[in-house]
């Protein structure tokens, strides 16, 4: 409980911290800079509300610590990538439509590494 406890902290301060940001910053007035540095944070907040879900989702889901790093970074990346290209308006029904068949096969793909992994 106390890893879950941290995380829970941890998750709590970057949102209170993104939220601060976003609303003293007006990103069309900003530089670009400025928007990376939003950007990055907004990463770095879904990588640990990721991993607190991955953290409490531990009992329904066995995944080894590999595994779990692997789900962990390729769904902030995906996401990430999303977040990235709607921000610039190359988002498209198009891309969803791409994305969606590759977060399957790799839901299928470590569900299939944990079952090898069992004894």
């Amino acid at each position: 409980m106390n890893r879950q406890y941290r995380k829970i902290v941890r998750l709590i301060a970057l949102l209170l911290a993104d939220s601060l940001f976003f609303t003293l910053i007006d990103p069309t007035k900003a530089y670009a800079i400025v928007d990376i540095i939003g950007l990055l944070m907004l990463i770095v907040t879904i990588y640990v509300g990721i991993d607190l879900l991955l953290v409490l989702m531990e009992r329904l889901i066995n995944l080894s610590l590999r595994s779990r790093k692997r789900v962990l970074n390729a769904s902030t990346s995906l996401l990430a990538l999303l977040i990235a290209m709607q921000s610039i308006g190359q988002l498209t029904v198009r891309d969803m439509l791409a994305i969606v068949p590759l977060i399957l096969v790799l839901a299928f793909y470590f569900s299939y590494q944990t079952k090898e992994n069992r004894p």
